[in-house]
């Protein structure tokens, strides 16, 4: 499921049902319109986002699957307590999920693409080209989990992969600057263990990774809340 574009978002009128519904819910939980506790008809949420119910139902799914609402019968939806702290218990579910894929990606990922990936994080740091690092970043976890060999952790990675950039995206976390400063350093890293085939190597850059950008991340949505709040 493709929760996210890789660059801007889309327009509301140009956004499938399913995915402004996901979008609109997890904005909402991030800028405090919801608490946890709250409660989220399917009627409501069909009223609120202008689209049918099996969307509506599709989201709701997708979304307890993720831990971010409970579904009750009769009742809806139940939102989950949502904040800096559950930002980070995402990416430490992330983290679990990716780290076993870069160790199964090391010795099997198609070293044509890992070569065209090298030199494309290496233009990025030589030409500051930070604007291209979300979009060589979904390419490069994606391709790592589909070289792990495992389809079932693979989806599992997209799918909180698209949620955590939906995240970043509302919050702000990591602007273009640090992309270029740290993070295409950190891909390089990764990349380079990966190009060694040094499964423990790969396994710990991408560990380290994603602790940085769970700070960030949970940093980011501190400081919004405060904003929000304050």
């Amino acid at each position: 499921m493709a929760i996210l574009s890789k660059t801007a978002p889309a327009s509301p009128s140009r956004i499938p049902g399913k995915v402004a519904v996901v979008r609109g819910m997890v904005t909402g939980l991030l800028e405090g319109t919801w608490k946890g506790g709250d409660r989220l008809t399917e009627a409501e949420a069909v009223e609120r986002f202008g689209v049918s119910r099996t969307p509506v139902r599709e989201a709701l799914l997708e979304l307890a699957g993720l831990g971010l609402v409970e579904l009750r019968r009769n009742c809806g939806a139940v939102f989950a307590p949502f904040g800096p702290q559950e930002v980070k218990d995402l990416y430490a579910v992330r983290t679990l999920l990716e780290v076993e894929a870069a160790r199964l990606a090391a010795t099997r990922l198609d070293r044509d693409w890992l070569f065209q990936s090298l030199a494309a994080f290496e233009r990025m740091r030589e030409q500051n080209a930070a604007d291209a690092g979300w979009r060589e970043d979904r390419k490069l976890h994606a391709a790592i989990a589909d070289a792990s060999g495992n389809r079932r952790l693979a989806a599992e990675i997209g799918r909180y992969g698209d949620i955590v950039q939906l995240m970043r995206e509302i919050v702000g976390a990591r602007t273009l600057g640090d992309i270029h400063s740290t993070t295409v350093n950190e891909h390089l890293a990764i990349l380079h263990a990966i190009q060694r085939r040094e499964p423990e190597a790969a396994a710990a850059a991408m560990r380290n990774h994603l602790e940085q950008a769970a700070e960030s991340a949970s940093l980011a949505a501190e400081a919004r809340r405060r904003k929000i709040s304050g």
